[in-house]
């Protein structure tokens, strides 16, 4: 007996709901059993270029998948299995009543085929073929079934069918009929060779994602590689109108965050981003598309990357250590899952609780200022981070520590002071530093903010920063003066 394997297993939940399990030969032309039949024999389907639904309908699609040999086979025990352990039930009987019921169902269709032919129909004959129907319910939905497939059979590609699906989902709109057609579109867009021939092909995974993701969220836009189908598909789903459809496109977004195919690229540090990228495109408000299998994928995706053996390079990389702390905070704010998390507070808590931590901060024959703007960007990214209140507490004081220590030793203050010349470009050069961010609010800042203070109270400040400006120019430049100042709590 095949063992399902672990896709197959979380398929499960969603694949076994009661309207999969079937107990009827009926039952097999119903949606939930086609969406195990998309799921399982999906690798089939694809050689064939035909939907779950041309095959329950077809009879010559049937033998051919007779004739393949195992296909069929391991399907129905990996189905049988996974459907018998969900239940409680004994694994060999439910194996034994799928195969039944799989015989009697291809012996039904064989036998309509052979016996009951269905008429040829068009989009324009669809809506009269169906209203001469004296059949309802799930009979009525049968009939309709075998003529939508036998229209379909004569499209080998699958922009073809897709194109005519949409032809006959306008034409029925309003009508109980056009949920089996919305589904059998639903059906063409799980194809990965489908969406190659409707969206284009793609240079990079994340194109495809991200089509999927606007065309979910019905904000997709046209291009030249395009087929005018997609435009409206994009309006069903603007509108709200095809719910399968959306599922369909959610799911195969799903299989491709389940790949492991890289979004953007092999290299660790652009793959972060691009994971990163794509899980802020996937919210659409409150709502993550794909749910928190979504959210299972891309941290598995960041995960491959975020681990201590290659967050170690990447940081080594970094030969200036404030620029390796300001990188490993980037990779904080990027980090998707609790895993990728605790990997990461594992490094922030070896470099920031670390009782050498000010003095590695501040080594090193570089610049003060960009050394002082990276840990005050340190600084910024742990307060504002996921990081608890203790944490926060733990490592945010020895950044702000190794920032007043680097002000003291390299006497960035007197320096500034000295080169400045008059008191107003003492002022102007403070100013610019702090809107530039390179100091940490309080005690650090605060020193700034006093130098400032004590600058603008000498009596040549103002006649030197007005210079000979009268008027207008005048009245500009000591706006700019009052908003400068003003963000920082000071007044002229």
């Amino acid at each position: 007996m095949a063992i399902p394997t672990k896709e197959d297993v979380e398929a499960a939940p969603d694949a076994l709901l009661d309207g999969a399990y079937c107990t009827r030969t009926e039952d097999f032309f119903l949606p939930g059993a086609r969406e195990l039949i998309g799921r399982f024999l999906g690798g089939f389907l694809e050689s064939l270029i035909i939907t779950p639904t041309e095959l329950v309908h077809s009879a010559s699609f049937q033998k051919r998948l007779n004739d393949a040999g195992r296909p069929l086979m391991n399907a129905v025990d990996k189905i049988a299995t996974l459907q018998a352990r969900h239940r409680g039930e004994n694994v060999a009987a439910r194996l034994r009543d799928l195969h039944a019921l799989i015989s009697a169902a291809m012996k039904r269709t064989w036998e309509d085929e052979k016996d009951k032919p269905v008429p040829a129909i068009t989009p324009d004959s669809f809506s009269g073929f169906v209203a001469s129907l004296s059949a309802v319910g799930e009979e009525r939905d049968y009939q309709i079934g075998r003529a939508l497939v036998e229209h379909l059979s004569q499209f080998r590609v699958w922009k073809d069918k897709v194109t005519v699906l949409v032809k006959l989902y306008e034409v029925t709109k309003g009508r109980d009929e056009n949920r089996l057609i919305e589904y059998i579109l639903a059906e063409c867009l799980r194809s990965e060779a489908a969406q190659d021939q409707l969206f284009g092909l793609f240079e990079r995974m994340e194109e495809r994602c991200y089509d999927l993701i606007d065309l979910w969220k019905g904000d997709w836009k046209p291009r030249d590689t395009a087929q005018p189908c997609l435009v409206a598909i994009n309006t069903m789903m603007a509108e709200g109108t095809a719910p399968a459809i959306k599922a369909s496109v959610e799911y195969a977004l799903l299989r491709w965050l389940a790949s492991k195919e890289p979004l953007r690229s092999a290299e660790p540090e652009i793959e972060i981003q691009a994971v990163f990228d794509l899980f802020k495109r996937q919210w659409a408000g409150t709502t993550l598309i794909g749910g928190p299998k979504a959210l299972t994928s891309l941290e598995r995706r960041q995960a491959r990357h975020i681990n201590n053996e290659t967050v170690t390079d990447l940081l080594r990389e970094r030969r200036v250590m404030t620029d390796r702390y300001a990188f490993l905070m980037q990779l904080v704010a990027m980090a998707i899952g609790q895993g990728n998390r605790a990997t990461l507070k594992n490094f922030m808590h070896h470099y920031f609780a670390n009782k050498d931590f000010v003095p590695r901060a501040i080594s090193g024959q570089e610049p003060p200022i960009p050394r002082l703007q990276s840990l005050t960007v340190v600084h910024r990214a742990i307060r504002n981070s996921w990081l608890s209140d203790y944490d926060k507490n733990e490592y945010a004081p020895p950044v702000e520590a190794a920032q007043a220590k680097l002000m003291q030793t390299t006497k960035l203050m007197e320096e500034i002071l000295r080169k400045s010349g008059s008191p107003s470009q003492r002022v102007l050069t403070l100013l610019d530093l702090c809107r530039k961010g390179t100091f940490i609010e309080g005690p650090n800042l605060d020193k700034v903010k006093a130098v400032i203070e004590s600058c603008i109270r000498l009596p040549a400040f103002l006649p030197d920063y007005l210079g000979n400006a009268v008027d207008e120019e005048r009245e500009r430049k000591m706006t700019l003066l009052t908003k400068a100042l003003g963000g920082l709590g000071i007044s002229v």
